[in-house]
């Protein structure tokens, strides 16, 4: 806090009090989370009075968001300016080091602004969008000046980045970041495990996917089914935190006492809504692993009916790729143990190729989760297909040669 009197200029008041808000917030969600944090909150815990408060935001809202916006972008920008080490595989190195530094010295402010941030609803994941964006082109700029690595599309390079952010997600969420420095090594090693793909990642044939309607599909479903799938519906139209059990019965066709007899509340009922579009996108994509002549093909043929599933199912694709941040612990759960399980199909890779970092089934699966994210985002669940030979090629080139990872995602 300043010192009380006259003499300090306005401007330096205003901005001292909101870093004061700033470091506040910080703190409080770090104990509370988002959600419990009030603006009461705040404005004891930083010394600013209610009024003040009031003039430079609206609402808690507004207060967290550019209280993340202030951390994030000043600190991509100061590593990003940082000229110290020579141009190359060693300023590209240090960057990463010192972002994952920075994360595990400031962890309060770390979890507020990459795992808390999607509490804020969709203003905080713009936010983090936006983030992720810039973190992205940065990256591209980086990986530019690295042998062998120059022209890597920028998709893949997003992919990349969003398999780092999801290996810290995953720290910070379960409270493990003292882990993030042990892993620089493997993630940097995993980072350098992909070359520039020979050619554009584009299928050389186009399965095409038509959904079935939604009133067809809801039309051959248990009442229990009808309701989880209106549920991923109005999740996909309006937001989990702004869905109701009245929306979800109406569009379900049914009643609340039906609701009531199989879900406790609405949390109950979106994560067995993920459960069940899991259960399905497996039960889909297993036979398709079953039947491949080899690993690298079970991969591709894998992940070409997952994303089939993905197009034929928008609602539970967008519900399980996008909006589930949004949903609270037990969403965020249920989302890691379908993806650790997925882990498990890269087994054989590891028998291919035992080098490869043992973090590199983890960051692949956050990778793969980071481009449906991305993809469902701006350009819709119905062209995931088109999506497929990037995917592949993501989950195989740490294992194979660049020429046999492309040729099998292309094909």
């Amino acid at each position: 806090m300043l010192r009380p009197g006259r003499g300090t200029p306005r401007e330096e008041n205003e901005r001292n009090q909101r870093e004061r808000l700033f470091a506040a917030m910080v703190a409080t969600v770090a104990e509370k989370g988002y959600d419990a944090t009030t603006v009461a909150d705040l404005v004891s815990l930083s010394g600013v009075s209610r009024s003040a408060f009031y003039r430079h935001y609206d609402d808690k809202k507004g207060c967290f968001l550019a209280a993340v916006e202030a951390m994030v972008e000043p600190a991509l920008t100061r590593i990003g300016s940082d000229e110290s080490a020579p141009a190359g595989m060693e300023r590209a190195r240090q960057a990463f080091e010192s972002l994952m530094g920075l994360i595990v010295a400031q962890p309060a402010a770390a979890k507020m602004c990459i795992v808390e941030v999607y509490a804020a609803g969709p203003e905080g994941a713009a936010l983090i969008d936006r983030s992720m964006e810039q973190a992205t082109a940065l990256a591209a700029r980086l990986l530019e000046q690295v042998p062998e690595r120059e022209g890597l599309p920028i998709e893949l390079v997003g992919a990349l980045v969003g398999g780092i952010q999801k290996t810290i997600h995953k720290r910070l969420y379960r409270g493990q970041e003292d882990e993030l420095m042990d892993l620089v090594p493997q993630l940097w090693d995993w980072l350098l495990s992909y070359p520039v793909p020979p050619g554009p990642l584009r299928a050389t044939r186009r399965r095409t996917v038509n959904a079935v309607p939604f009133a067809e599909r809801q039309a051959q479903a248990s009442p229990p089914e009808r309701i989880l799938r209106a549920l991923a519906a109005v999740v996909a139209e309006k937001g989990y935190p702004d869905t109701t059990v009245a929306e979800i019965v109406e569009r379900a066709g049914t009643s609340q006492r039906t609701f009531y007899e199989h879900f406790s509340n609405k949390e109950d009922a979106i994560v067995a809504a993920l459960d069940s579009g899991s259960a399905h996108m497996l039960a889909a994509a297993l036979p398709a692993f079953r039947r491949a002549p080899d690993w690298p093909h079970a991969v591709h043929d894998t992940q070409e009916a997952m994303f089939a599933f993905g197009a034929e199912e928008p609602e539970y694709a967008r519900m399980g790729g996008v909006e589930m941040y949004a949903a609270g612990k037990r969403a965020l759960d249920q989302r890691e143990v379908v993806t650790e399980g997925m882990e498990g199909l890269l087994a054989p890779g590891y028998e291919l190729k035992p080098e490869t970092p043992p973090i590199a089934a983890e960051a692949i699966g956050g990778a793969l989760y980071s481009l449906l994210y991305d993809h469902v985002n701006k350009k819709g669940p119905a062209t995931l297909p088109d999506l497929v030979p990037t995917l592949v090629y993501v989950t195989l080139a740490p294992f194979l040669e660049a020429e046999d990872a492309y040729a099998v995602a292309i094909g």
